[in-house]
């Protein structure tokens, strides 16, 4: 199965306030969602769930795919949640209009490492593509999908856990001057450091209200 890109809706205490920090991190969004080249972001009431939409351009036959492969999906209209692991959902492109910003990588969590193999590698069949010992059971597995990277922080918990949302990492071509710029603009954002990937540069934005946890990197 080919995931395209990465839809997230978010939900967050006070959408004003989130759409406010969204604007001046992304750009002006439209009704409440960000578009990226290779992705989206959405917000959502507090009170509404966390989704994760893997976007596929034919959602039909990918669902065929994982009922063949033992998923249980709960189906509607053009998207169908993965009723043993949400937040994960399937769906489709439907009008994606691509922003200039870039997804570096999304960054979500499962209590067992094979039980993060098997489905993300071998159910749902995304590229594993790195497997990085953080000791103490936990390992970092970096999936890819045609135009995102899906790093799933795994171990550490019971097999049972369900999946979680770490975090979403944010491409920057000049991490420095956009450091400078949402500083100036009122957000608390850290000083640049070095990123753990050789060559990278990072920066973490501190506003909880955004939904994740932020980061911006250069590479």
């Amino acid at each position: 199965m080919s995931i395209d890109d990465v839809h997230l809706t978010l939900p967050v205490a006070d959408r004003a306030e989130a759409a406010r920090l969204y604007d001046l991190l992304l750009g002006a969004g439209t009704d409440d969602r960000w578009a990226a080249a290779n992705g989206s972001v959405a917000l959502a009431d507090g009170d509404q769930p966390l989704t994760v939409d893997l976007r596929v351009a034919d959602v039909g036959a990918a669902t065929a795919l994982l009922r063949r492969r033992g998923l249980n999906l709960d189906e509607q209209t053009e998207v169908a949640a993965l009723s043993d692991f949400s937040p994960l959902r399937i769906t489709g492109l439907g009008g994606r209009v691509a922003g200039g910003r870039m997804i570096d990588h999304v960054v979500l969590t499962v209590g067992d490492a094979d039980r993060a193999i098997a489905l993300f590698g071998g159910r749902l069949g995304v590229n594993l593509r790195l497997v990085r010992d953080l000791g103490k059971g936990v390992s970092q597995l970096f999936f890819r999908t045609r135009s995102a990277v899906l790093e799933v922080v795994a171990g550490g918990g019971s097999p049972t856990d369900g999946i979680g949302l770490m975090g979403i990492a944010w491409r920057s071509d000049d991490i420095v001057a956009e450091q400078r710029r949402l500083v100036d603009a009122g957000l608390n954002v850290s000083e640049v450091r070095t990123g753990r990937k050789a060559g990278t540069r990072v920066c973490t934005v501190r506003q909880p209200e955004l939904g994740t946890s932020t980061l911006l990197i250069q590479q």
